[in-house]
């Protein structure tokens, strides 16, 4: 999710037991997909709960079929930008929310997964600013 001046929503993961990469960050926060969702409405739906936002501009960036030790999974990634002003955003899950620029978002200790889709949407994307 990206601001209109090129930020994006970044989520500090709990330090909880079960957690997988525990205070690591992630530009790519979600869930799973409830009975009679589709992948759409289920990360609306997480949006919602775990930030309290809305977005415009939905779409599918990429499916990922992950085979790593403790990856393993079917992953689908989607951009937006955020409707809900930027004051706005709560943190009902993990740590802490935060907005940040693309060339500090890359800075941080970031879920791997996460890591590598920034990178790829940043390489086919080009952000007015970073």
């Amino acid at each position: 999710m990206k601001t209109p001046d090129q930020r994006v929503l970044c989520q500090l993961r709990d330090e909880k037991a079960g957690i997988i990469f525990p205070g690591y960050w992630t530009c790519t926060p979600g869930g799973h997909v409830n009975e009679g969702e589709d992948f759409f409405q289920a990360i609306e739906r997480e949006l919602k709960e775990e930030f309290e936002i809305q977005v415009k501009g939905l779409t599918l960036f990429k499916t990922l079929a992950e085979d790593s030790p403790g990856l393993e999974g079917c992953y689908h990634f989607f951009v937006a930008d955020l409707k809900t002003p930027p004051h706005k955003i709560r943190c009902f899950e993990g740590q802490k929310a935060s907005l940040f620029t693309f060339k500090q978002a890359l800075r941080l200790r970031q879920h791997p997964l996460s890591r590598r889709t920034l990178e790829e949407y940043l390489s086919t994307n080009q952000p007015s600013s970073s």
